[in-house]
């Protein structure tokens, strides 16, 4: 009778299990999925034979009918720097150079950032890590959830960074493994603002593949980022120099 009992149950198990929707059950681990996104935009093979890369894009803010110029250089292990140039206005930069982190503004003139803009920056400036979303620099990474975007299943990844404790929601295709969009808060000189982004059109730069079309909502505005050009291993060294008029700010 025992034994009828334990195949009864395993039975009722068995079935249970088969009529579960698949959202019911185990979703892939947070490791999996990153794995499975750094082989699908090249490999860490691909990856670590870039040192640096040059991207040439358009910003539009359709709201205001604005269509900006924009240069992005990034460079290993934690250099970034971007020029904006807006219409009417004059050029607009940022950047860290791994130790100090700016901002130009034509509005606002230049300035030093600090404290949690400075980490924030770091964080961004983050080469490798932020390609290969590297275990080591999290607290926490985990399946939370899976839901659609444009058609497509996505699995839902939350994750925390070491340095700022911030937390972040990435969304990776579960079909192509790709990313295809992401939420966190940010702060900026104005305060924290929620910002969300979807990414899409990816292309072969080298040997790997990259969103050309960046589409990002913060506040009431919503930008769109066009890449037009990458150069692999094409940021010169001068792009992440400390503009001129920013030098007189940083104390002896």
């Amino acid at each position: 009778m025992k034994s009828f009992a334990r195949s009864a149950t395993v039975a009722v198990v068995a079935s249970l299990v088969s009529v579960l929707p698949l959202s019911a059950q185990a979703r892939p681990a947070a490791a999996e999925i990153i794995a499975k996104y750094v082989a699908a935009i090249g490999g860490k093979a691909e990856i670590m034979k870039i040192t640096s890369m040059k991207q040439t894009a358009t910003m539009e803010v359709p709201s205001i009918g604005l269509s900006m110029a924009m240069e992005i250089f990034s460079a290993a292990p934690n250099k970034m720097a971007s020029k904006t140039s807006i219409p009417g206005m004059g050029e607009m930069q940022n950047g860290f150079n791994g130790t100090v982190a700016w901002d130009v503004n034509p509005m606002q003139g230049p300035r030093l950032l600090a404290d949690k803009e400075l980490a924030a920056m770091a964080e961004n400036a983050d080469f490798y890590g932020n390609m290969l979303y590297s275990a080591d620099k999290y607290a926490s990474m985990e399946t939370v959830g899976d839901t659609v975007i444009n058609g497509d299943k996505a699995f839902t990844v939350k994750m925390v960074r070491k340095g700022t404790m911030k937390e972040s929601l990435s969304y990776f295709s579960a079909a192509s493994g790709l990313l295809l969009a992401g939420s966190s808060t940010q702060d900026s000189q104005m305060g924290s603002m929620f910002v969300t982004q979807s990414v899409s059109e990816y292309k072969k730069f080298g040997g790997i593949m990259m969103p050309t079309k960046v589409q990002q909502t913060m506040g009431p505005q919503t930008m769109t980022m066009t890449v037009k050009e990458v150069v692999i291993n094409g940021a010169p060294e001068s792009a992440f120099a400390i503009p001129e008029q920013v030098k007189p700010l940083i104390k002896p």
